[in-house]
C-alpha cells in the first residue's frame, strides 16, 4: 500500500458512520434543497430557499464522506488490473457513491448500504470494462469473467477454460514484446488492424440511440426495474425478489412492473416500425 492509499484510509476511517435515523434526515434535507433549488430555478427568491440548497450541500457532503469506507470494501473485491491503483477503483466507486446519495428514497425504508452498493459496483465495473481491458467484452461477459476472477484470486482455485481465455484476452501485454523462434519480430508488428470502420461505428451509435430511445418511455423506477432484471446496468441479471429489496418492492409487484415496463416498450418498438414504413 501506498502512502497516499494510507492516508486516504486514515482519514476516511476518521469519518463517523450513520445510523438509520441519521441517513432518513440526510435524504431528508437532501431533497427539500432539491425543491428548494427548482423553486430557485423557476425564479422564486426568498432567504429560506438559498438556506435549504446551502443545507442541501452540506448534509450531502455528510453522507457522501460517512459511506465512503463502503466504497473502499468494494473496491477491495476487485483484482486490480495492470496499470491501475486501488484508488482509482475507488474513485470510480465514489461516482457511484455520489448517485446512489442523489436518488436514495427515504421513503422506502431500505437500508442505504444495500442500494448504494449496487451504484457502486456498476460505477466500477462499467470502468473495468471501458479503462482496464484492451478488448471489450459484452456486459454480461464482462461481468461473469470479474466474478470469476475474484472467486479465483481469494480461493486459490483456477479459472475454467472459457474465463481463462478471457482473462487472456484481456489483459495487458506490452507490444514490443518479441516473438517468433529467432525474437527478432515484435508483437506490434504482427498486430492487423481491426479497429471498427466508420460503418461499425455508425451503426453501434444508430443501435445505442433507439435502445435509448426505446426506453425513454419508461418512468424512472420502471426503467431501472428492467435494466436490472435483463443486465443492461451492470451485466448481471437480477431476480425479482434482488430487485423488490432495491425499490422496496414485493417480488410480486417487481414482476407486474416489469412487465408493464416490457408492454410500453414493445408498443413503442412496433409503432416506430409503422412510422419508418
Amino acid at each position: 500500500m501506498d502512502d497516499s492509499t494510507g492516508q486516504y484510509l486514515n482519514a476516511i476511517g476518521l469519518v463517523p458512520l450513520l445510523t438509520k435515523d441519521d441517513e432518513r434526515k440526510l435524504a431528508q434535507k437532501i431533497e427539500r434543497g432539491r425543491e428548494a433549488q427548482a423553486r430557485l430555478d423557476a425564479g422564486e427568491s426568498s432567504p429560506r430557499l438559498h438556506t435549504q440548497v446551502r443545507e442541501a450541500a452540506k448534509a450531502k457532503e455528510r453522507f457522501i464522506r460517512a459511506n465512503l469506507r463502503l466504497v473502499v470494501s468494494v473496491a477491495k473485491k476487485y483484482p486490480l488490473p495492470t496499470g491501475m491503483e486501488l484508488l482509482d477503483l475507488v474513485q470510480e466507486g465514489n461516482l457511484g457513491l455520489n448517485r446512489a446519495v442523489e436518488k436514495f428514497d427515504w421513503r422506502k425504508g431500505f437500508k442505504f448500504s444495500t442500494y448504494a452498493t449496487f451504484w457502486i459496483r456498476q460505477s466500477i465495473g462499467r470502468a473495468l470494462d471501458q479503462k482496464a481491458n484492451l478488448i471489450r467484452l459484452p456486459g454480461e461477459r464482462a461481468a461473469s469473467l470479474r466474478a470469476a476472477v475474484r472467486q479465483a484470486t481469494g480461493g486459490g482455485e483456477e479459472l475454467d477454460s472459457e474465463h481463462a481465455m478471457l482473462h487472456r484476452l484481456t489483459s495487458l501485454t506490452s507490444l514490443n514484446a518479441t516473438v517468433g523462434d529467432d525474437n527478432n519480430s515484435e508483437l506490434v508488428d504482427l498486430q492487423p488492424d481491426s479497429g471498427p470502420g466508420p460503418e461499425d461505428m455508425v451503426l453501434a451509435a444508430d443501435q445505442l440511440a433507439m435502445l435509448t430511445e426505446l426506453l425513454d418511455v419508461l418512468d424512472e423506477r420502471s426503467r431501472f426495474a428492467l435494466e436490472m432484471r435483463y443486465g443492461l446496468i451492470d451485466g448481471q441479471k437480477h431476480s425479482y425478489r434482488a430487485i423488490g429489496e432495491v425499490l422496496g418492492l414485493t417480488s410480486e409487484a417487481v414482476r407486474r412492473v416489469i412487465g408493464r415496463s416490457l408492454d410500453s416498450v414493445r408498443a413503442r418498438a412496433e409503432l416506430q416500425d409503422i412510422d419508418a414504413a
